[in-house]
């Protein structure tokens, strides 16, 4: 099966509960030639299941950022949900504080956590789905 390296990005920002400096995991993109209509946000479950793969692998040090990040809760509904959730106080914020995030970090405030290898069909079964948002870093 063919597979493509894809990087995980994050954002440096406070938990809004208790400004505990919080890492949040906000994006998806391939790393070679990447198409920024490519570019999807961590709001939906397919999503966070990639990142949360690609930030466990043993070899690198981001495990504690594939543990930050967890399920829709039961009283979030539709897509759009905040997978990130703070490591002192246990928030999670809801989808609104994640699109925050997302604006701050397209401001160039933005880091690369990691990057994987992922089978191409499962890419192209969450590809693109962010909030018609087209960003190359």
């Amino acid at each position: 099966m063919s597979t493509l390296r894809v990087d995980v990005f994050a954002c440096d920002m406070p938990c809004r509960q208790c400004s505990m400096p919080l890492r949040w995991v906000f994006g998806l993109l391939p790393s070679h030639r990447p198409d920024g209509s490519e570019f999807t946000t961590t709001d939906f479950p397919e999503a966070v299941d990639v990142a949360r793969r690609i930030l466990a692998d043993p070899t690198g040090d981001t495990m504690d950022l594939a543990a930050q990040l967890h399920d829709r809760p039961a009283w979030q509904r539709g897509r759009s949900f905040n997978p990130n959730t703070c490591g002192r106080c246990g928030h999670q914020a809801d989808w609104h504080v994640l699109d925050d995030v997302i604006h701050h970090a397209l401001h160039g405030r933005w880091l690369r956590a990691a990057e994987s290898r992922v089978p191409v069909p499962q890419w192209r079964a969450i590809r693109g789905r962010g909030q018609g948002i087209s960003w190359t870093p």
